[in-house]
């Protein structure tokens, strides 16, 4: 049990390498809304307690007085006290827990929200650098675990803890020497509770790392499963999937061995101190010193303390479990956007759709290699401009910068002469929207994907959008046509329907800034025109970004900005760039030759 744990390997290395980023006190700000409950449940188990804790005292009256036949017409009324007692504290109990689940289900509601919303502030290097299983564990696995010790681990441990304190009262009141004893046994369990806190704490966060690298996997199974047949990965990632399972097999038996033997040495201890009291309160009231029923509440009282002892481990272990994932919950909480508002950022009102690259390098995050060095591009307002370069070249993440996924590692992008980064990021994203080559589609309906470029369109505009982007034909043949759902990332529609659909969405809020990163590769080159055809006619003025790699494509801009090695190489119209740049040239036959290829293989 001394071992090394086996920590996962999800998340970046800073986040893995990191010191804790927070513990469960930081989450007390998002329980003030509850404070009253907290309070209400508070009161209810002070309620609980006070009837518990008034049934011995009941019982030693009745052993003392009714039993040894003093008082044998009180048998009835202690009886029917020591009942209503009873009744009190199991209709308390009952009010607690819905009071408690009230608590855990509406700060796990909220803290659930407050992640959700959070990441998608983040921005996209942030996504590039995490798994996205381990985001849905933390996002859900993880707030389920502070909901369940926030919510009922906490109000237990008030119970366990007033429970304690007042037994202790009572039991040093009815006897000191046998409180001693009793205590003498229960005291080493304190001790030991703290190594076990420690070591749980590890097994907890080890196991909850693993669990997210299990999630990914299951994810990536998911939606790669076109891949893993097509291959013939199956059995390589089942057994991926198997060892992940037996580590967190291994870790949580682990967890299982600390448990148990706290759970051992606690039970072992709380039966060494009935034996101690009934062994010393015997020999007292043998002696005189203490009457049967006191001997009785003492162990009564004593029963009381079982509980809080024999559950801290329970409890512990609940709580490291929650702070291990407090951990990793705010190491998610603590990253803060890097493309956000700038102090003074301003809305972006209606644009000409000029823009601008001055002296613009840029490397990704954690790379040393600049993809951009130096690169100056003027786009003008209401130009298409295509963007040709070889693999690497630069192309995306021109497009990227464009729309402001990325900030420049140094230099100004600038829309109508203002700097992207003093405008504000909602206001430029609301005027420029972008369609990539690999479309991603949302698991719901074809209108509610294309709703997400303009939330209030009407069905008119849908069915516009659809018609521009040439998907209006498909979609009238599908079962429940618009309300047709088309399955995670759209995978129930080809690669040509799924590009089509994504331009339908980027173009239904007429945007006066288009980026388009090779959205059409899956379609023909006469449907490819056609849809050009209908974009101009339905965005007249609007600037266009186009990165593509077909010269049917290219035909179709004003103008081509040749990009090599992260520079603008050559400027022109297709036929001038045939003509005068051989570099140009070879970046077409080298695409021509790659098609080739796919299409043979």
């Amino acid at each position: 049990m001394s071992g090394d744990i086996e920590v996962g390997l999800s998340g970046p290395p800073e986040a893995r390498n990191a010191r804790p980023a927070g513990s469960l006190r930081r989450f007390l700000p998002q329980t003030k809304p509850y404070r009253s409950k907290f309070l209400l449940a508070a009161v209810v188990s002070s309620g609980i307690l006070t009837a518990q804790i008034a049934q011995p005292e009941i019982i030693k009256l009745f052993v003392d007085q009714v039993l040894t036949g003093k008082e044998p017409q009180r048998l009835f009324p202690y009886a029917a006290i020591v009942l209503a007692l009873g009744i009190t504290w199991t209709s308390l109990a009952f009010c607690r827990r819905h009071v408690s689940a009230w608590i855990a289900f509406g700060l796990e509601f909220d803290l659930r929200n407050h992640v959700y919303a959070h990441l998608q502030k983040l921005s996209v290097d942030f996504h590039d650098g995490w798994q996205s299983g381990e985001l849905v564990a933390r996002a859900v696995q993880d707030i389920a675990r502070i909901r369940r010790y926030i919510g009922f681990g906490l109000t237990f441990l008030f119970q366990m803890a007033l429970q304690a304190i007042f037994v202790v009262i009572m039991l040093t009141h009815i006897d000191f020497k046998l409180a001693l004893v009793a205590l003498a046994f229960t005291s080493p369990v304190i001790f030991v509770s703290q190594r076990f806190s420690r070591l749980y704490h590890q097994i907890s966060r080890a196991s909850q790392d693993q669990q997210g690298d299990l999630t990914t996997i299951v994810e990536e199974s998911a939606t790669g499963v076109r891949i893993i047949k097509a291959f013939g990965r199956m059995p390589q990632r089942s057994a991926l999937f198997r060892a992940q399972s037996q580590r967190i097999f291994d870790t949580n038996m682990r967890g299982v061995a600390a448990r148990k033997r706290l759970w051992t040495l606690d039970v072992f201890l709380l039966g060494m101190s009935i034996i101690g009291i009934v062994l010393f309160g015997g020999i007292q009231v043998v002696h005189g010193a203490l009457t049967v029923g006191a001997l009785t509440q003492f162990v009564l009282y004593q029963q009381m303390l079982v509980w809080p002892v024999r559950e801290i481990g329970w409890i512990i272990a609940q709580g490291q479990e929650a702070s291990a994932a407090a951990e990793r919950v705010w190491e998610l909480l603590d990253t803060h956007p890097d493309i956000k508002d700038e102090p003074g950022a301003r809305p972006l009102g209606s644009t000409n759709g000029r823009i601008r690259f001055d002296d613009v390098w840029f490397r990704y995050p954690e790379s040393e290699d600049f993809i951009l060095r130096g690169l100056d591009l003027d786009i003008r307002g209401g130009e298409t401009l295509a963007i040709v370069g070889v693999t690497g070249s630069g192309k995306t993440t021109v497009a990227a910068l464009a729309s402001r996924f990325y900030d420049p590692t140094s230099g100004n992008i600038s829309l109508d002469g203002h700097d992207l980064r003093t405008l504000q990021v909602r206001s430029v994203r609301a005027q420029a929207t972008v369609a990539f080559e690999d479309p991603i589609l949302f698991s719901v309906s074809i209108r509610e994907n294309l709703l997400m470029g303009k939330p209030n369109a009407t069905d008119d505009e849908v069915w516009d959008a659809l018609v521009a982007a040439h998907a209006d034909d498909f979609v009238r043949e599908l079962p429940w046509v618009l309300d047709t759902r088309v399955g995670e990332q759209g995978y129930s529609l080809s690669g040509g329907q799924r590009q089509r659909i994504a331009l339908a969405r980027a173009i239904i809020g007429r945007p006066r800034i288009l980026i388009l990163d090779n959205p059409l590769s899956s379609v023909d080159v006469h449907t490819e025109a056609a849809i050009e055809a209908a974009l101009r006619e339905r965005l007249p003025g609007s600037t266009c970004l186009l990165i593509a790699h077909r010269p049917s494509t290219l035909l179709l801009a004003d103008r081509i900005a040749v990009i090599r090695d992260g520079t603008l190489h050559s400027t022109g119209t297709h036929h001038e760039l045939l003509a005068t740049d051989p570099y140009y040239r070879n970046v077409l036959a080298a695409d021509d030759a790659q098609r080739s290829e796919e299409v043979n293989a």
